[in-house]
C-alpha cells in the first residue's frame, strides 16, 4: 500500500470555481490532475513521454503527474487540502480505467483516479510529513513513512478495519512531532504545576524558551522543549534568572541526555512524568497525538 499527495490546484476553465471543482470530485467520487492533452491511458511511462512530447516537449512536471497517477494501485490512500481543510481518500477505481467527458476538462481533472472521500480535519490533525509533502509544487507524489498513520486513520475516522495496521512497533517519542511533543510539555505545566501561558509570548522568537507562564502566585516559568537526540544542559537556560530571580525553568529533552548545574530552580522532566501524565489525561490531548498512541499502545518498553 503506498500513501500519496496531490495538490487540487487545477487551472479551471472560464465560469467555474474550485468549489464547483470540490463539489465534482466529492459527487463523481474521483480525484486527479490536469494535462488533458496527454489522453493515453495505457500504463507505460515511454507512451506518456511520446504524447507529452507532442504538444510541450520540456513539460516535466505533467509526465511526473501522469506517472503517479498510473501508480496508484486499488486500496492506496492519497491526501488533499482545500481551504486548510485535508482530507483522506482511498483509490476505488484505476487512472486506466477512467473515462473522462468535457466536464471532466473543463475542470482540468481529466487525469484521476475513482475514490472514497473522508474529510479529516485541519492541520493540527494532519501528521506532519503530510502537512510538509505539500511544499514542494508537483501535482502528485508519493508520501513515505506515513504508511501506518494513514491507514490506522482510515479505519478510525470510518469506525471500519478496511487496513490491517500492526500496532506497537513504534516508538512515540520517535514518531510525535516536535511540536506535538511541546504541546505535551505546555498541557503537563498547566495542568500538574498550575501554570498559564502568556499566549502572546508563544507568538515571541525566544531564543531559549519556548514561551512565558505564569502561576496563581506570579511567578514565572520558562520551558525549553527538544526532540530527537538533542540534549539540555541547565547553564544554557541560566539567562531567565536575570531579570526574573524567582523564575523556575522547565527543561525536557526526549534523548533524557542532560548536564546538571548546582540551581535548583531549573528542573529536568523525563519521559515517565510525560506518560504517567498521558495515562491521567489522554482525553486533553489532541486528535493526532491521541491516535499516535493509540497506534504505539502506549510507550516503547526502553522508555
Amino acid at each position: 500500500m503506498t500513501v500519496w499527495r496531490i495538490h487540487i490546484k487545477n487551472d479551471i476553465a472560464k465560469g467555474y470555481t474550485r468549489k464547483d471543482l470540490l463539489s465534482f470530485c466529492l459527487k463523481e467520487k474521483l480525484i486527479g490532475v490536469g494535462w488533458g492533452e496527454i489522453e493515453t491511458r495505457l500504463n507505460d511511462e515511454s507512451i506518456i513521454r511520446q504524447e507529452a512530447s507532442i504538444y510541450a516537449p520540456d513539460e516535466m512536471a505533467g509526465i511526473k503527474a501522469l506517472n503517479a497517477m498510473r501508480k496508484m494501485k486499488l486500496d492506496d490512500l492519497i491526501w488533499t487540502r482545500l481551504d486548510g481543510v485535508y482530507y483522506l481518500c482511498r483509490v476505488t477505481g484505476l487512472w486506466e480505467n477512467s473515462s473522462p467527458k468535457d466536464i471532466h476538462y473543463k475542470l482540468d481533472i481529466s487525469n484521476y483516479v475513482n475514490v472514497e472521500w473522508l474529510e479529516i480535519g485541519h492541520e493540527q490533525d494532519i501528521p506532519g510529513k503530510v502537512i510538509s509533502s505539500f511544499r514542494p509544487a508537483a501535482s502528485a507524489q508519493a508520501v513515505n513513512g506515513v504508511e501506518a498513520i494513514s491507514m490506522y486513520m482510515w479505519n478510525k475516522y470510518t469506525g471500519t478495519s478496511r487496513y490491517n495496521v500492526t500496532k506497537g512497533n513504534l516508538d512515540i517519542w520517535s514518531v510525535l512531532s516536535a511540536e506535538a511533543i511541546e504541546e505535551l510539555v505546555l498541557l503537563y505545566l498547566q495542568v500538574e504545576k498550575g501554570y498559564h501561558i502568556y499566549s502572546s509570548t508563544v507568538k515571541f522568537a525566544f531564543r531559549e524558551y519556548e514561551c512565558q507562564l505564569v502561576n496563581r502566585e506570579g511567578k514565572h516559568a520558562y520551558p525549553q522543549v527538544k526532540s530527537g537526540s538533542d540534549s539540555l544542559s541547565a547553564d544554557d537556560y541560566m539567562d531567565a534568572f536575570k531579570y526574573d530571580k524567582n523564575a523556575e525553568v522547565y527543561l525536557f529533552a526526549t534523548s533524557e541526555n542532560y548536564t546538571f548545574n548546582n540551581c535548583k530552580q531549573v528542573h529536568f522532566l523525563y519521559r515517565k512524568d510525560l506518560e504517567l501524565f498521558i495515562n491521567r489525561y489522554q482525553i486533553m490531548l489532541p486528535k493526532l497525538t491521541q491516535c499516535w498512541i493509540d497506534l504505539c499502545e502506549g510507550f516503547n518498553k526502553k522508555s
